[in-house]
């Protein structure tokens, strides 16, 4: 104990728990250290917590043309377009306020991904039905072709989900978003974490730890991806309504829970934004 704090973790990673203030996810250099300011104060579903701007960054997973876009028959209803206004309209500005910088974490394949391939994979992808009419998709790698977009204008779609094509770019009103802070991590896998890519040398280097994730699917690619991160030590925080599914609901509902419960913590983009807005910079800060 550290006062009336209890202290979870080890030396190198460790929380601070009271039941008055909830958990410090701020990270500090020793439990005895002095408060870190500036912090973030969350309303989780479960606990009041706090964290770091300067160690925190949005990971957005798999917002990208391949799987939104309406010009290759994606629904325009979907799930992941809500998300996209989400974003854009609360979190993103959210996380410009606090500086927290965001990993943009998508689909980017070489030819030398598509060898090592495994075949569960490949028929996912092969076997996606999530389009309105006729699909336009065959599997990764293949040629897509010309795409005639809203403004009708035509684009080369390029290979599927391989690395520089228009499908596996960002969804344009994200695009619009980007910050030179930011960082875009290609991955190879459902998970960006599992190993075989960039993505834990890049935040070590900039010092993150606590993570907060939205984007599409929440019981596939975000999940696998937070699953991986909350295993490998860093602090994982998902935004409820900053996910979506094209599963059925029992699918999101199943990793929320876990998520709440062991994972980490659950929240919604407004509790977020309403974090930001409460920024403690020094102690006399009021919530």
């Amino acid at each position: 104990m550290a006062g009336q704090q209890e202290i979870i973790g080890d030396r190198a990673n460790f929380w601070l728990y009271s039941p008055a203030a909830g958990f410090d996810l701020t990270h500090p250099a020793t439990p005895a250290s002095p408060p870190l300011y500036p912090r973030i104060p969350l309303q989780t579903t479960t606990f009041r917590i706090a964290i770091d701007p300067k160690k925190t960054a949005l990971v957005v997973v798999d917002l990208q043309n391949y799987f939104l876009s309406p010009a290759l028959g994606r629904p325009r209803d979907a799930g992941g377009l809500q998300v996209v206004e989400r974003l854009v309209r609360c979190v993103i500005p959210a996380c410009r306020q606090a500086e927290i910088p965001i990993v943009w974490l998508g689909w980017s394949l070489t030819p030398q991904d598509l060898e090592g391939m495994p075949p569960t994979i490949l028929r996912a992808f092969a076997a996606d039905t999530n389009f309105e009419g006729e699909r336009r998709l065959k599997g990764l790698s293949s040629e897509i072709g010309s795409v005639e977009l809203e403004n009708g204008s035509l684009v080369d779609g390029g290979q599927e989900l391989m690395r520089e094509s228009w499908n596996a770019e960002p969804y344009p009103p994200l695009v619009e978003m980007y910050h030179p802070h930011d960082m875009w991590i290609g991955k190879n896998r459902l998970s960006g974490f599992w190993g075989g890519t960039e993505t834990e040398e890049i935040l070590t280097g900039r010092g993150i730890r606590t993570l907060l994730f939205a984007g599409v699917n929440t019981d596939q690619c975000v999940g696998g991806s937070l699953q991986d991160a909350a295993a490998k030590g860093w602090d994982c925080l998902l935004l409820s309504d900053g996910c979506a599914t094209t599963n059925p609901e029992l699918a999101q509902q199943c990793i929320e829970l876990n998520c709440e419960q062991e994972w980490g913590f659950l929240l919604s983009c407004e509790d977020f934004a309403k974090g930001v807005e409460n920024m403690q910079t020094t102690p006399g800060d009021m919530l």
